[in-house]
């Protein structure tokens, strides 16, 4: 698998490497983009709420740019 590409795997093993206060920190953040979704499912976001939504995603700027570059590669033309 591509280690740029964000899994589930790779979410697991680093909240495992987070410790208790970072762990409680990522259950409050879940815990109220889901009860923001239950409270307006219907309702459609505009892209402007989420930005900055994937912060920490990447480790670098390069991990970014070769994510983008492997997307990019998969369309067709």
């Amino acid at each position: 698998m591509n280690e740029n590409i964000v899994s589930v795997e790779n979410v697991i093993k680093q909240i495992d490497g987070m410790n208790l206060e970072q762990q409680l920190e990522l259950i409050a953040y879940i815990a109220n983009k889901i009860q923001k979704y239950k409270s307006s499912p219907n309702k459609k976001n505009s892209l402007k709420s989420i930005i900055g939504s994937g912060k920490g995603c990447f480790a670098t700027p390069e991990e970014v740019d070769n994510f983008i570059n492997q997307e990019r590669d998969k369309w067709e033309f």
